[in-house]
């Protein structure tokens, strides 16, 4: 008797082929699972990106008009300063003598700058605060946006290796079976 007209061969043949088909079927499978997941990958990745241009979109205003409104109180802070020091400098001019004024006038230049440096430092100050608190408020929505979304992603990927490894666990029974 010849090999291929032995019954166990043929049957060995069969069980052979449709394990090949199988392979290539777990292999194209595996395949695709893996194509689905870089497509849920790089759509998450799109969607983050997205999400960060329309943050970047909402603060720059904000933190725009934030800025100018604490340019305003600093340009209203310094004219009344200067007023309020102007006015004491007259005063205290008009009952020194002469050379008392010119020592003031001198010491009053140096205060006044100092105070204005001190004052621009302390309101420079505020408005970095604000602005950390109003970038901190608007990136909030964006970490819980990714903190919703980036399980799924995660979970997606895991389940699809599980299932390579269960179809290649089963191919591998199959052949030792």
């Amino acid at each position: 008797m010849t090999d291929s007209s032995n019954p166990e061969f043929k049957k060995i043949s069969e069980i052979q082929q449709r394990l090949d088909i199988l392979i290539e079927h777990v292999e194209s499978r595996k395949e695709a699972l893996e194509e689905e997941i870089q497509e849920h990958l790089h759509e998450s990745l799109a969607n983050a990106r997205d999400s960060m241009e329309l943050i970047q979109e909402n603060i720059a205003p904000k933190v725009e008009k934030a800025i100018h409104t604490k340019m305003e109180d600093i340009d209203r802070k310094m004219r009344r300063l200067n007023e309020d020091s102007l006015e004491a400098v007259r005063e205290e001019l008009k009952k020194a003598t002469p050379e008392i004024s010119q020592k003031i006038l001198e010491d009053l230049d140096k205060l006044v700058a100092e105070n204005t440096r001190f004052v621009k430092i302390e309101i420079l100050q505020e408005v970095k605060e604000e602005l950390k608190k109003t970038i901190a408020n608007s990136l909030t929505p964006l970490n819980e946006k990714l903190d919703r979304e980036l399980p799924i992603a995660k979970n997606s990927a895991f389940l699809s290796i599980i299932l390579s490894a269960l179809a290649l666990s089963g191919v591998v029974w199959l052949l030792i079976r």
